[in-house]
C-alpha cells in the first residue's frame, strides 16, 4: 500500500492474486484534489460576486443607489455622500467584473485582489459589518450584517494564492508564453492567472 500525505490525492494499491495464480493489480484513489477544491471556489465565489454586482446594478436603475451608498457610510463621509454616484458605480463594476473573472479564470488574481479590496472597503466604510456604535445603539449599516463583508473579502484573499487552475488562463497555457525569470514576464504570469 501506498499513499501521500493530507491535502493531495491518495492512492491504494492493492496485489491479490487470483484462481489461476495470476497477480492482478487494482489502484484506488482517494482523499481530495485541492486546486479542484480552490477552482471551484474561485467559480463559486466569482459567481456569488457577478450576482452582488447585478445587484447593484438593478440599484442603480431603480435609483436606489443613493440610499444604499449614503445609508452605509455610517462614518458620514462627506466625499462619499457627495459622490454616491460614482462609488455605486465603482463597486457595481468591480463586483461585476471581479466575479467574471473568477469565474472565467482570466486574470484571477488581480480580480481576486481588487474583489478583496471592494469587500474590505464596504465592511470598514459601513461600520466594520454592523459593530460600530453609533450614539446610544448598535448601528443598522443598510443591507451588512457583522463580519459577511470581511469573510468574504478574506475568502478573496485566499484566492489570491489560490492556484491558476481550470481557467481560462490555464487552459490557453498563457503562463507558459512568459516563462522566463524577467520582472516582466513574471509580472505578466502574475497578471494572467
Amino acid at each position: 500500500m501506498s499513499g501521500t500525505g493530507f491535502g493531495g490525492m491518495g492512492q491504494v494499491i492493492e496485489k491479490r492474486e487470483n484462481a489461476t495464480g495470476e497477480v492482478t493489480r487494482s489502484e484506488k484513489s482517494y482523499g481530495f484534489d485541492s486546486v479542484k477544491v480552490l477552482s471551484a471556489a474561485r467559480i463559486l465565489f466569482g459567481a456569488i460576486f457577478v450576482m452582488d454586482g447585478v445587484f447593484k446594478w438593478i440599484l442603480i436603475q431603480q435609483g436606489l443607489m443613493q440610499g444604499v451608498v449614503q445609508g452605509s457610510n455610517v462614518f458620514n463621509y462627506a466625499t462619499i455622500n457627495t459622490n454616491w454616484y460614482a462609488f455605486g458605480l465603482l463597486v457595481a463594476l468591480g463586483e461585476t467584473f471581479g466575479g467574471l473573472a473568477l469565474i472565467v479564470g482570466l486574470f484571477q488574481r488581480p480580480a481576486a485582489m481588487w474583489s478583496a479590496a471592494v469587500m474590505f472597503s464596504i465592511w470598514s466604510l459601513g461600520g466594520y459589518g454592523g459593530a460600530y456604535m453609533q450614539g446610544t445603539g448598535w448601528s443598522l449599516t443598510g443591507y451588512t450584517d457583522p463580519g459577511g463583508d470581511l469573510m468574504l473579502a478574506l475568502v478573496f484573499v485566499v484566492l489570491v494564492f489560490a492556484p491558476a487552475a481550470y481557467g481560462l488562463a490555464s487552459r490557453a497555457h498563457l503562463r507558459e508564453r512568459w516563462s522566463s525569470s524577467s520582472a516582466k514576464d513574471r509580472l505578466l504570469r502574475f497578471l494572467v492567472a
